[in-house]
This record gives C-alpha cells, sequence and structure tokens, in this order.
C-alpha cells in the first residue's frame, strides 16, 4: 500500500484554528491600516462608523454583538472615536442602555475615508479570483457561527 503524503498547510504550521484565525486577521488588518492611513482611521475604526452609519443610532450592547467583543473591547473602542469626536453617547429609555450615534465629524471622516476603504479592498480582492473571494466570506461567516455555538456549548 502507498504511503499517503500529507498535504502542505497553507499558512504554515499553525494547525491552530485561534491562531491561524488571528493570524489572518493581522494580515488583513495591516493591509486595511496601511491604505486608510492616510485619512487617519485605521481598519476597525472604519469598521464601526460603517456599522453605526448602516444603523443609525443604536445601542452599545447591539454593537457588541455584531462585532462580537466583550463589553470592556466595545467599551474602549466606543470612547476612542468619541474623543475624536466622531460618535457620541447618549442615554437609552431604561437609563441603563448606551446608545451611539455617528456626529457630523464621525460622517465626515467615514465619507473621506471610503475611497481608501474601496481601495483596500479592491487591492485584497484583486489579489484572489471570484471562487476563492466568495468562499472565504463564506468560510468566515460559517465559522463565526461555529464558534459562537461552540461557545454555547451547541454543536452543529
Amino acid at each position: 500500500m502507498a504511503s499517503r503524503k500529507a498535504k502542505p498547510n497553507p499558512i504554515g504550521e499553525l494547525a491552530c484554528a485561534c491562531a491561524a484565525a488571528r493570524r489572518t486577521a493581522r494580515a488583513v488588518t495591516q493591509l486595511y491600516d496601511e491604505i486608510l492611513r492616510a485619512h487617519h482611521i485605521e481598519g476597525a475604526q472604519f469598521a464601526l462608523l460603517a456599522m453605526m452609519d448602516k444603523s443609525g443610532e443604536c445601542t452599545q450592547a447591539s454593537l457588541a454583538e455584531r462585532f462580537d467583543f466583550d463589553k470592556t473591547t466595545i467599551s474602549r473602542n466606543l470612547r476612542l472615536l468619541a474623543r475624536k469626536k466622531w460618535i457620541e453617547f447618549a442615554r437609552g429609555s431604561d437609563g441603563r442602555e448606551r446608545r451611539v450615534r455617528l456626529t457630523p465629524a464621525g460622517q465626515k471622516r467615514l465619507a473621506a475615508a471610503k475611497p481608501a476603504w474601496r481601495a483596500a479592498q479592491d487591492r485584497l480582492r484583486g489579489s484572489m479570483n471570484q471562487r476563492d473571494w466568495d468562499a472565504m466570506l463564506a468560510i468566515f461567516s460559517r465559522v463565526t457561527t461555529a464558534a459562537r455555538s461552540a461557545r454555547s456549548g451547541r454543536t452543529a
């Protein structure tokens, strides 16, 4: 019987899903950050502003849920955006709820950075074929769903 040769791991020796995902996230983040730098905004900040622009005023908790952030991480990120005057906080209906919304300065920053974001998106997309791009987005969605299920103790 012929021995089967193991396929090489395309991302090196990172057989751990967590390490591989973090490596991928860092590489993609570095690309977007590099291109967005001229607009004095980072990829993660752009994503938060874009989500708020799309959803309108929303709760801090709903943003955290969309991005899978814990309370500390979303608070830290939003405080930074507020210091830059790109967002503002408002009280929610019951006093415990914290709402956030874009300021005019945040809308202006987002609009100015959109062409750079598009350039980053196009550069990454241009380095892949359409099938791989579509597969990547589908896999990211499935991995996110699987990780959420695994955290809650559910299995597929």
